[in-house]
């Protein structure tokens, strides 16, 4: 069976799992455990060195795909559903899949950020069982793992003002192609007019915002990924984001 070794709280294996969802490809989902599952995630890929993250796709045919996008195509060409990548629309999907990365990244350094200044959020980031017998000393666990995240994902090298500005000029974006688009009767608006993996991708740059109810965060993740002004200068975003979770996450 086609297995799915991913995060449960993390928008990039939300991603991956909506597009095999949509298309209705069977698969099995397992959850990675950071630092402690990378030896095995290393050998799995054959890197020895260099960045490895999930999630990763091993398809039944023995494939290892690593890369959201990678693993929406190969689901788009499985099962039924809508089609992720219609001909027509490849190269709008393509730059706005790199702009949802971007808004991703920037959304991600600035949730790390938070969380070191917040030691509840540093406890949920400990695994549970190492949590209950590092007790108070689990924070400080946790924020070795988050500054790991930051230097591994180069999050540390610009200043939080400059992410926030990426992440804003995305969440424009979203909302300027929206306006262009008429609005449908039994259907939220989509971003080309049909629903595609740009829908997906640019639906979970919305996190940085506000999760969405899916993504499995502790009370204080959820917090920390929660940003209270954009929150409510891009409302309207959030309320079209939810509104495609409950018109196309097949469940």
């Amino acid at each position: 069976m086609t297995e799915l070794l991913g995060l449960v709280f993390s928008p990039w294996t939300e991603k991956a799992r909506w597009a095999l969802d949509v298309r209705r490809v069977p698969y099995t989902f397992r959850h990675y455990q950071p630092m402690i599952g990378e030896p095995a995630l290393r050998l799995k890929l054959r890197r020895l060195r260099g960045r490895v993250t999930v999630p990763v796709l091993t398809t039944d045919d023995g494939r290892v795909l690593t890369d959201s996008a990678d693993i929406a195509r190969w689901a788009d060409g499985r099962g039924e559903g809508p089609a992720l990548f219609p001909a027509e629309h490849e190269a709008e999907i393509a730059r706005l899949v790199a702009l949802s990365e971007r808004a991703l990244d920037a959304g991600r350094a600035l949730t790390l950020s938070r969380m070191l200044a917040d030691d509840e959020a540093l406890a949920e980031m400990t695994p549970p069982p190492i949590r209950r017998r590092l007790g108070p000393l689990a924070p400080r666990l946790g924020a070795l793992g988050i500054r790991r995240t930051l230097r591994k994902y180069d999050g540390h090298r610009t200043d939080g003002e400059a992410h926030r500005r990426t992440l804003v000029s995305a969440l424009e974006e979203i909302r300027a192609a929206l306006a262009r688009r008429a609005p449908a009767e039994d259907a939220p608006r989509t971003l080309l007019g049909r629903f595609t993996f740009a829908d997906i991708a640019m639906a979970q740059a919305l996190v940085g915002v506000e999760p969405p109810a899916e993504l499995k965060l502790g009370p204080a993740g959820r917090r920390c990924w929660s940003d209270p002004e954009l929150r409510e200068r891009y409302a309207d975003l959030t309320a079209w984001r939810d509104a495609l979770y409950r018109a196309f996450r097949a469940r």
